[in-house]
């Protein structure tokens, strides 16, 4: 038996989304993922972070630690995703472990050819193809630190990218105090709520509920979630304040939302087998 450095990579498109498991995870390895198409709801609970994720993004989160990592519509949703020994990367390169957690990216192209490779050479059982792994996981880390260090050096200053920032990793919170996130830029909130609007055609209330509302999406479509524990998870105290929330923002009942993803999932059930990780 080999021990990899690289257990096992994949990509995950629609047509496979059927035999992905959902809900709160926990990997022997090191996990990293990104989603190139689609939007996924990414919850790393140790580190309290609760955030959407767009595309290009990577997550990253070191073995062991709990987290959840689902599509937001299973239509749209492609993900490249690689599980590696932790203590083999940081032997050998370890500068380019990332920090746990969401990185923005610029390009997937650069890494495309390399994962597809990544994914050949984990089909394959011998000590020569775990080493060609391991050199393409090395260029994919590499080729993400250096885009991370050129996203964080073009960033602009932003007020909005702060609070918009601030909405994302606090999805949990029954609400925001908009006035302390302002001060945190420098600028009143009034000239906050004024910047956004502009930038984003919605309030910042609102774009905070739209994330709510995207997040309930994602976790209805595990079904052993209860209703009332989603509502709570998402900082909603009355889940029936919540339930008529989502059916003003989307039309119909966070119940008959479910019931027509259970439909969708009863006509795949045939076509499980052994899921992807991704």
């Amino acid at each position: 038996m080999i021990d990899r450095s690289v257990h096992s990579a994949g990509i995950v498109d629609p047509d496979l989304l059927c035999m992905r498991p959902v809900g709160l995870r926990t990997f022997d390895s090191d996990f990293l993922a990104i989603t190139i198409s689609g939007e996924a709801l990414f919850i790393f609970k140790e580190k309290g972070l609760s955030s959407v994720i767009k595309q290009i993004s990577m997550v990253y989160v070191p073995k062991g630690k709990q987290h959840l990592y689902d599509p937001r519509d299973r239509k749209t949703w492609r993900n490249y995703w690689v599980l590696f020994r932790h203590d083999a990367v940081e032997n050998g390169f370890k500068n380019l472990l990332p920090t746990p957690g969401v990185t923005r990216l610029n390009d997937f192209g650069p890494l495309e050819n390399h994962w597809n490779q990544l994914v050949l050479c984990t089909l394959e059982n011998n000590e020569s193809a775990d080493e060609h792994a391991f050199c393409l996981l090395h260029n994919i880390l590499y080729e993400i630190s250096r885009q991370a260090v050129t996203s964080d050096l073009n960033k602009k200053s932003s007020s909005v990218q702060y609070a918009l920032d601030a909405m994302h990793n606090n999805l949990r919170e029954a609400e925001l105090n908009f006035e302390n996130i302002a001060a945190g830029h420098g600028i009143c909130v009034n000239t906050l709520r004024k910047k956004f609007k502009r930038e984003t055609n919605v309030s910042l209330h609102q774009y905070f509920i739209g994330l709510k509302i995207n997040a309930a999406k994602i976790m209805l479509s595990n079904l052993s979630y209860h209703i009332f524990d989603i509502a709570g998870f998402l900082g909603f105290e009355d889940p029936y304040y919540f339930s008529r929330l989502f059916k003003s923002k989307t039309g119909v009942s966070p119940k008959k939302y479910r019931e027509s993803l259970k439909k969708g999932v009863d006509s795949n059930a045939s076509m499980l087998r052994s899921p992807p990780f991704g």
